[in-house]
């Protein structure tokens, strides 16, 4: 008489799944690559940010932007540098996840005086791999002077 080995098969199967190793953790530093348009008006800008991860959900990122004049007769007198600092919050949700960004900062214009900056977003992110990802945001963009204005935000994130 013969016996069924199947049991014997989905116990070792179990017992090798639980003495696997841990899936690795997902890196808690990031180097994002970001573009812009301030809405109306079409005001582009670029950007470079630098993130770590703090606790759980929440990153800490920094950056530094460089935004073109609104209208094309000033754009040399009103291009603007843009160092930021703030919090990002990604949910781990899958491939796809919502964010929502909270940015402080200062303009330093090359023609001109320096100007407090802020920015809100909400969008989502597609992690097309396990270290890289794309996003697409749309918010506001608030500066001291200039007043407050959308900003729509396509960004490529390289996770180390």
């Amino acid at each position: 008489m013969t016996t069924s080995t199947w049991p014997c098969r989905i116990a070792l199967c179990a017992l090798l799944q639980a003495a696997a190793p841990a899936a690795a953790l997902t890196p808690n530093r990031s180097l994002s690559l970001r573009g812009g348009l301030d809405l109306p008006g079409a005001a582009p800008a670029a950007a470079l940010a630098a993130g770590c991860w703090l606790d759980g959900e929440l990153e800490a990122v920094a950056g530094l932007s460089l935004r073109a004049a609104r209208r094309p007769e000033v754009r040399a007198a009103a291009a603007v540098l843009s160092p930021s600092i703030g919090l990002r919050w990604a949910p781990d949700a899958g491939r796809w996840r919502p964010t929502a960004v909270a940015e402080l900062g200062v303009q330093l214009r090359f023609a001109g005086r320096a100007a407090a900056a802020a920015s809100a977003r909400l969008g989502v992110e597609w992690l097309t791999a396990r270290d890289a990802g794309l996003s697409a945001g749309l918010g506001l963009r608030w500066a001291e002077g200039r007043g407050t204005a959308a900003e729509a935000v396509l960004e490529a994130t390289l996770y180390f």
